[in-house]
């Protein structure tokens, strides 16, 4: 089903391409090394290696809000710990600029070459072969864990909406693995971006530069303020279609300045604070969260939009990748946390909370607690591995055709 959606918004024609704007790679060394095993070349775009840093920034942030808790009864700070803690996972929102930005980037390209066709080539190809095997595969694994350790047969036809591709039009239970409403939102991103681009065929690229990126920005806005919802992950997993996409939209238009030749080297350092300006939102979320009950708990849009505009400006460093702020996030450990973030993001909160029930409490006993966090970590980042460097990455060459 979700093949069948995308490939009704894509297109067989292509825009040529020089070998040159092909093979362009913005890179922090020349040097091959380990990490070029793991890593495929994308098919439609750029490679900045940065973003692979990026990416290993999200799922960090990810991890480490599901798996590190504190005592919710000890004092103010520790609770503020805790809070902070939990608020790591808009590591999200960082992962919805960096599609924004890699997704849309090709389509900006064609754009502003006035191509015949406002969807590049096998574009369907390419995110089916990235998001759902992967998906499925961990579907088919966990399930029959959930079904033996929960003794809950519901688990299996929620298991098959799964696959079926339902969640992606329809809310279900977020019992399976509630972490599975980003790709709701996602799949919905890539369904409606090429509409976009489709229905402003018409419109001059220096129109649509700022046009596109303000309709993902106010439309969910405005849905939001008018119905008071948004997505949710508990206890069904339900977008509110279209209420999350403003998070990709700084994204699209980093996407476009990019393309268009508008970011000069100096754009660069806006990354710097946004690097601070997401930190604030973190801190900003915090607080919140441990006053409920003051004034500050009007401040919550605020912490998220300081996180969504931290994110958009860290997309900067597309300026001048060799700045040395963005040659630290080359790192290869950073970039290969990045390369297999997909597959950590879906298979780490249910091992962790299997980690947890079984375990039980750790007692405030420090060694016990580093090993149920250590463990977990560890299990589920070598099955990640595994499952990426052995199903997904041959499958995304596959789909990318082969590159």
């Amino acid at each position: 089903m979700f093949a069948v959606a995308l490939a009704k918004i894509t297109t067989h024609n292509e825009l040529p391409m020089t070998e040159t704007a092909m093979s362009k790679t913005e890179t922090c060394s020349p040097k091959k090394y380990w990490l070029d095993a793991w890593h495929v070349n994308p098919a439609a775009n750029r490679d900045y290696e940065f973003i692979d840093g990026l990416r290993g920034v999200a799922i960090l942030l990810v991890l480490l809000c599901h798996h590190i808790y504190f005592n919710p009864k000890a004092g103010p700070l520790i609770q503020f710990a805790g809070a902070f803690s939990a608020g790591l996972g808009n590591g999200v929102i960082l992962f919805f600029a960096i599609s924004g930005f890699l997704i849309s980037w090709p389509f900006w390209k064609r754009k502003f070459a006035n191509a015949e066709k406002a969807v590049p080539t096998g574009y369907a190809r390419r995110r089916f072969w990235k998001i759902y095997p992967p998906l499925a595969l961990s579907i088919v694994l966990l399930t029959p864990f959930y079904v033996l350790w929960c003794h809950d047969r519901t688990f299996i036809p929620l298991a098959a909406q799964w696959l079926a591709g339902i969640p992606f039009f329809w809310p279900v239970s977020g019992k399976l693995n509630p972490v599975m409403w980003t790709l709701v939102v996602e799949v919905q991103f890539y369904m409606v971006l090429p509409l976009v681009f489709g229905l402003l065929k018409s419109v001059s690229a220096r129109s649509c530069l700022w046009l596109i990126p303000l309709i993902f920005l106010l439309v969910p806005i405005l849905f939001q303020a008018f119905t008071g919802l948004h997505a949710e992950f508990n206890p069904e997993i339900n977008s509110h279609f279209p209420s999350a996409l403003d998070a990709f939209g700084l994204g699209i238009l980093v996407a476009g300045l990019d393309n268009r030749g508008g970011l000069g080297g100096k754009w660069a350092w806006l990354a710097v604070p946004g690097a601070l300006l997401f930190l604030l939102g973190l801190l900003l979320d915090a607080w919140v969260h441990t006053h409920p009950a003051g004034p500050a708990s009007a401040l919550g849009p605020c912490a998220t939009w300081l996180d969504m505009i931290g994110s958009g400006c860290l997309l900067c460093f597309v300026a001048n990748p060799k700045l040395r702020m963005a040659r630290l996030l080359c790192s290869p450990a950073l970039r290969w946390c990045g390369i297999i973030s997909y597959e950590w993001y879906l298979l780490h909160q249910p091992i962790i909370q299997w980690a947890r029930q079984f375990h039980g409490p750790t007692g405030g006993n420090v060694a016990r607690f580093a090993a149920l966090i250590g463990g977990s970590l560890l299990l589920s980042g070598v099955l990640s591995a595994s499952i990426y460097r052995f199903f997904s990455l041959p499958l995304l060459k596959y789909g990318r055709g082969g590159k």
